[in-house]
């Protein structure tokens, strides 16, 4: 009966590593323990979280934790603005926005954060995302931007996005009309294009600072320019009746900047976009200025340890003090526990009120989900794809990778490198556990 015991312990040891969570057709190692995309690494563009798949990576606790909202002000004349991802060490309050491609096309010029959008060999345009390193749930997001869409088919964004979940709250400028912006939201993915509404007039975005502004609740999305609210969306008008729920944004993201190439996108993001670029149009440019940056829920992190960090090896990477914090936040210390039961009741008293609305959103708008999900959140992609290759060369060193939606792709060149790296690690761990196979079996016996 022992050696039965023995053997079947052993036996699930061995079961457990081989039916271990895979990163494409690899395993992350305890040196390489994020993943992303099927790559295995240690630096910024792998462990960061929008990137990080959690449930394919070494350990559960292989990618860095998420730094929540707290009250910012981010001017990118400051030294804590910007940083390129390589150069990111996984600490919030010391890098406000990090740049999510390698080679990267973003960078601060006098002041003001610049994302161009350049010509590749294939004749695609390949752009810059720009994401915060917090994430939020509910707030006021405000940024001072003028757009970079000088011809059709540029696309300039300022987003709040999950992209996990695919729920998107945003403002987006196309090259095919300088004198508006577009505002539009998404929940789960579900693209429809159809709802998307303009805002007033404006003097040129491409020339213009304009003030941007999106308000964001548990009950209701404003969109604001320069001042004036020009839509409002509530989540009583986003019950869908056939599924049962609110189609409504209310997941934690991140507010991020981009300039990408529309144009080559699948025709009903093409033509949105205004059409192929006019390359000779150029340079395409768009610019932040400020960010402003109004928690929902106030006090939601006063302590957090970064990767490394002294006490960063705990497992929830929180610490007891954290000084650094005071420059992002000197006022939103309130107790996080009253804000999650104020978020309980709003969302309860919310539910009770709004369960018999009528649905607002009908099957009929999801003709261009397929083609222009794979285009405008993919257009990104084909950005990822021509990084990837520098991207997994220079990550051999120490830090880099892209990613916006997708980041590590198939085009991925030295990446072979860091998949002999995990492959010899799962190796290890295999005949690790056969060994202990064997051991068992031997004791078995000798019973």
């Amino acid at each position: 009966m022992k050696s039965i015991t023995l053997f079947a312990l052993a036996a699930a040891a061995v079961l457990q590593t081989a039916t271990a969570a895979k990163c494409g057709s690899q395993d992350c190692g305890k040196d390489s323990p994020c993943c992303v995309r099927g790559y295995c690494n240690a630096n910024a563009m792998y462990c960061i979280p929008f990137n990080c798949e959690v449930q394919n990576s070494y350990s559960a606790d292989s990618c860095w934790d998420t730094a929540h909202c707290v009250k910012s002000n981010v001017n990118f004349g400051s030294a804590n603005a910007f940083a390129q991802i390589a150069d990111y060490k996984g600490d919030p309050s010391k890098t406000a926005f990090v740049s999510q491609f390698e080679p990267s096309n973003a960078k601060v010029v006098g002041g003001e954060l610049q994302m161009e959008l350049v010509k590749q060999g294939d004749g695609k345009g390949f752009g810059a995302t720009v994401t915060n390193t917090r994430a939020i749930q509910y707030g006021t997001v405000t940024a001072v931007m003028r757009s970079g869409s000088v011809s059709g088919g540029v696309v300039s964004s300022f987003i709040i996005r999950n992209d996990k979940l695919g729920d998107e709250i945003d403002f987006e400028f196309v090259g095919a009309d300088k004198s508006t912006v577009e505002s539009n939201y998404y929940w789960h993915d579900q693209l429809d294009y159809t709802k998307m509404v303009k805002s007033q007039v404006l003097s040129d975005t491409t020339k213009n600072d304009h003030t941007y502004q999106i308000q964001w609740t548990p009950d209701q999305i404003v969109w604001v320019v320069d001042g004036n609210a020009f839509r409002t969306v509530k989540r009583s008008e986003t019950w869908d009746a056939g599924s049962g729920t609110f189609k409504y944004p209310d997941s934690e993201a991140y507010v991020s900047f981009s300039i990408w190439d529309g144009g080559s996108g699948a025709q009903g993001t093409a033509d949105w976009a205004g059409g192929a670029i006019q390359w000779g149009q150029g340079p395409f440019v768009a610019g932040v200025k400020s960010v402003d940056i109004d928690c929902y829920y106030k006090g939601n992190e006063t302590t957090y340890t970064p990767p490394g960090s002294s006490g960063g090896d705990d497992d929830d990477g929180k610490s007891s003090s954290d000084d650094d914090e005071d420059d992002e936040s000197s006022t939103d210390k309130s107790s996080k526990d009253d804000d999650k039961s104020s978020k309980d009741d709003d969302k309860s008293s919310s539910d009770d009120d709004e369960s018999s609305e009528d649905d607002d959103e009908s099957s009929n708008d999801k003709t261009s989900k397929d083609s222009d999900k794979s285009s405008k959140h993919s257009s990104n992609d084909d950005e990822s794809d021509s990084k990837d290759a520098s991207s997994d060369q220079s990550s051999e060193d120490s830090s880099d990778e892209p990613e916006s939606d997708d980041s590590v792709d198939e085009e991925t060149g030295s990446s072979e490198d860091l998949d002999e790296s995990s492959d010899t690690s799962s190796s290890t761990m295999l005949t690790a556990s056969l060994s202990a196979v064997v051991a068992a079996m031997a004791a078995a016996c000798a019973f």
